[in-house]
C-alpha cells in the first residue's frame, strides 16, 4: 500500500519483558522508524507478543514491505522464526533472513552441523558432555539464545566438569544449552550485506580485551554487551585497522564469511562471529541472522565503517527486500 505515494512499512519486534537486551530490541525497531521516516517512509512499529495475536495489527496497516527485528516472542529466541514465518503468510515481503534459514542458524547447534557438513571450521561440540574428554576448556552456551545470554567467567569449564555444568544449567535455566571448545585467542565479527550482485562482505572487526589480567577468560559475556557498569563493557573496544602481517588471516575470514553466505542461501543482512587461536586458524562460532540495527550495534558501526550512512543503509535493506526497485 501506498500512502500519498509514500511506502509503508510495518517495523515488527517481539520484545515484551524488561531485560537489557529487550529494551535495546525497543530502541533499535524506535531508530528503524525514525530512519524510514526520514527517507520518506510510512513506518509504524507492532510489538509481537507471545501468541501472535498483532500479525492482525500487522496486517491492517497494509505494508508494501514488513521490517522485521524479531528476535525472539515471549522472551525465547527459539521462537524468533515462527514470527518470519508467520509474517510470510501475509503476502508482504520482509526484511533480512527468512524464517527457514533462521531456524537452522539461530540455534546454534544446527548452524554448527550444517557448517561442519559444508567443511567450514568451527569449534568442536556436545549437547551433554558425555562424549568429551582430556584437559580442554569448554563454554558453555545457550543453543537458541544470542547476545550472550547468561555467560559468564563461569561458563567456562574443564572438560570433566562440562556434564556437571550443562546439568545444572538444565535445572537452573528455562533456556536448553550446549558445549563448545573453548578458542583462546583473537574474536572477530564479520558484516554481510545483501547488495544487487549478492552479498557485500564488509571488512572484518576485532573485540579487543583492553587491561584484562594475563590468566583472565577473554569472553564477550553477558556483562561486556549490555552492563554499562561492569568492566568487560568498558574493556572490549572494536578495532578496525590491522598491520600488515594480518592481511592474509583477513582475507581468509572474508573467504569464510562469504562461504557461510552463498552456503545458507543467505538474504539481507548478516554477521558471522569467529575465534582466531593460536596458529590463526579461524573458527566460526556462529551466524547471527538479522543482527541488531541500533546506531551503536557492532553491525551497524561496522558497515558505517565503510562510509555508509544509518539512513543508507535502512534503505539498502527495504530496497532488497523489494527485489531491487529503482525508486521506492
Amino acid at each position: 500500500m501506498v500512502s500519498g505515494n509514500r511506502v509503508v512499512v510495518a517495523v515488527v519486534h517481539g520484545a515484551w519483558g524488561t531485560s537489557l537486551d529487550e529494551e535495546d530490541t525497543r530502541e533499535q525497531a524506535r531508530c528503524v522508524c525514525d530512519s524510514l521516516t526520514r527517507l520518506g517512509m510510512a513506518a509504524s512499529i507492532v510489538a509481537l507478543g507471545p501468541e501472535l495475536r498483532e500479525l492482525a495489527e500487522v496486517a491492517t496497516l497494509q505494508p508494501q514491505v514488513v521490517f522485521n527485528l524479531v528476535e525472539g516472542l515471549g522472551g525465547l529466541g527459539r521462537r524468533a522464526h515462527e514470527a518470519a514465518n508467520h509474517l510470510a503468510t501475509l503476502g508482504v515481503p520482509l526484511t533480512g533472513v527468512n524464517g527457514p534459514i533462521q531456524e537452522v542458524v539461530n540455534s546454534k547447534i544446527a548452524g554448527k552441523e550444517a557448517l561442519h557438513r559444508a567443511g567450514l571450521p568451527t569449534p568442536p561440540w556436545s549437547r551433554d558432555g558425555s562424549d568429551i574428554s582430556g584437559d580442554d576448556l569448554w563454554i558453555v552456551k545457550p543453543v537458541w539464545e544470542h547476545g550472550s545470554l547468561s555467560m559468564d567467567a563461569s561458563s567456562v569449564v574443564p572438560a570433566a566438569q562440562v556434564a556437571q555444568a550443562l546439568e545444572l544449567r538444565a535445572r537452573e535455566s528455562q533456556h536448553l544449552h550446549f558445549a563448545e571448545k573453548y578458542i583462546p585467542g583473537r574474536e572477530f565479527n564479520v558484516s554481510i550485506v545483501q547488495s544487487p550482485r549478492g552479498g557485500e562482505v564488509f571488512p572484518p572487526v576485532e573485540m579487543l580485551f583492553v587491561d584484562y589480567p594475563d590468566d583472565a577468560l577473554k569472553i564477550v559475556d553477558y556483562a561486556a554487551k549490555w552492563d554499562a557498569t561492569s568492566f568487560g563493557y568498558h574493556h572490549t573496544p572494536r578495532r578496525f585497522a590491522f598491520p600488515e602481517r594480518d592481511t592474509l588471516l583477513l582475507q581468509r575470514l572474508h573467504e569464510l564469511s562469504m562461504a557461510v553466505w552463498n552456503h545458507f542461501n543467505m538474504t539481507g543482512y548478516v554477521r558471522v562471529d569467529f575465534r582466531v587461536d593460536a596458529l590463526n586458524q579461524p573458527w566460526i562460532l556462529e551466524i547471527n541472522a538479522n543482527p541488531c540495527l541500533s546506531p551503536e550495534a557492532g553491525f551497524v558501526v561496522t558497515v558505517l565503517q565503510s562510509g555508509l550512512t544509518y539512513d543508507q543503509l535502512i534503505e539498502r535493506l527495504v530496497r532488497a527486500a523489494l527485489g531491487w526497485p529503482e525508486e521506492i
